[in-house]
């Protein structure tokens, strides 16, 4: 009687563990990192100054000081100035898709430019050398033009470092550039 009890139990286990498995093998997989979405909440405020959030279609950034020219890509600014000092962040994104992602490896190509000026400031140049940028395409409401909600973490750090030194955090929206 004992034996069969085992059994039973043997067999009962057996059964829930296969089970078990070819339900986590079957279980979708969403690994995707394009499968994301950003919420609207916290969104980066502009304590003191002057904020600008746009972006432009077609573009590229042609150098360092990041001109802007013609080109296949989206490139998205933000700028805070105040009376001292102006800080500008060019991102550069493709132009396909309503979504896109920039990881450490793009940051790393140049993707991610961080510009800082100022007239009277003793300054170390910093550069981005990791982070997240992910970017949604906001539908058009009524006749309002097309813009973007964009979520940045950008590591910086002195040139020709790679010891982090600071944390960029922008999350806001970013509206067409007006011409």
């Amino acid at each position: 009687m004992k034996n069969q009890i085992m059994r039973n139990a043997f067999k009962v286990t057996f059964t829930f563990l296969i089970a078990l498995s070819t339900l986590s093998a079957c279980k979708k997989k969403n690994d995707n990192p394009m499968d994301f979405t950003i919420d609207a909440q916290n969104l980066t405020t502009c304590t003191e100054g002057n904020c600008l959030y746009e972006y432009v279609n077609y573009a590229a950034m042609a150098d360092q000081q990041a001109a802007l020219t013609t080109g296949q890509y989206r490139i998205f600014l933000a700028t805070k100035g105040n009376n001292f000092s102006t800080t500008r962040v060019y991102i550069q994104a493709p132009m396909q898709d309503d979504k896109f992602l920039l990881t450490d490896a793009d940051i790393l190509a140049g993707k991610v430019k961080h510009l800082f000026s100022c007239a009277s400031c003793d300054y170390i140049n910093l550069t981005p050398i990791a982070g997240t940028v992910k970017g949604i395409k906001v539908a058009n409401i009524n006749t309002s033009a097309e813009k973007w909600l964009l979520d940045a973490h950008i590591v910086l750090a002195v040139e020709k470092s790679k010891k982090p030194v600071d944390t960029l955090h922008i999350k806001q929206y970013f509206n067409l550039a007006v011409k």
